[in-house]
């Protein structure tokens, strides 16, 4: 099979496999939507579907911000757990384990993060035209760190700062193709819920919040199984493992 036609091969096992953690585990799932469909038992409750100018008005309440946060924390661990729970099956272990965590890589991604973003944190009086150019840069040279942080989530303690920087570029690129498209449409949907729930009566709201609050659940889904799949490469997915029931 030629490059192009493997990768886009493991794109499609990436889709397919992200559908699949819905049954095989769905609590990985629950920890970014069970607060995603609290926080639109608040937002109906406080009235921001009925109309436009009531879901402007809304939109920086309090309580809503309240059930946000714990949205934000709730989704890098689902999609954190997403990933680990394909790595144990290929194991064998249990999927909640995070006893195979490669800590030492997945600290020096952090760091690279840190590292990478300082300059723009610091405000360091650039031209806009050079703090574009020192944003795209350093945005660029953080690629291998993320690279390196889901190595160690996905326990490679092979993997290191090195290699993250040699080999890293095209995991990276891989990553991005399993997830970011996916993860666009979904997002356009996510809007799309909420601008379609305004002035509906109550039956349809409700209805669009719970749908809307599965697709943020195969968000989490495509992410953690796009960076499992980016990283180990369509040749490394073994279809009948990671679909075995």
């Amino acid at each position: 099979m030629s490059g192009l036609g493997s990768e886009l091969r493991g794109f499609g096992l990436s889709l397919r496999d992200a559908l699949r953690v819905f049954r095989l585990a769905p609590l990985a799932l629950l920890l970014v939507m069970v607060p995603e469909f609290v926080q639109h038992v608040a937002e109906i409750g406080l009235g921001m579907f009925a109309s436009d100018e009531a879901f402007r008005t809304l939109a920086q309440d309090p309580t809503r911000w309240a059930y946000g946060t714990a949205k934000l924390v709730g989704l890098p661990l689902a999609v954190l757990f997403t990933a680990r729970v394909w790595a144990n099956r290929a194991l064998g272990r249990p999927g909640w384990s995070l006893a195979g965590v490669a800590w030492r890589p997945l600290a020096l991604g952090l760091i690279v993060l840190v590292v990478c973003s300082l300059p723009g944190s610091l405000g360091l009086g650039f031209a806009p035209a050079a703090r574009l150019v020192l944003g795209f840069g350093l945005t660029l040279l953080s690629l291998p760190g993320v690279v390196l942080m889901i190595a160690g989530i996905l326990g490679d303690r092979a993997f290191g700062l090195r290699d993250a920087y040699v080999r890293g570029w095209s995991k990276a690129l891989r990553i991005a193709l399993y997830i970011a498209p996916p993860w666009l449409f979904l997002q356009l949907l996510h809007e799309a819920n909420h601008t379609a729930a305004l002035g509906q009566p109550d039956a349809l709201v409700w209805a669009l919040m719970a749908f809307d609050t599965l697709v943020v659940g195969l968000m989490a889904a495509v992410a953690g199984t796009g960076a499992h799949h980016g990283f180990i490469g369509p040749r490394g997915i073994n279809p009948e493992e990671v679909s075995a029931s």
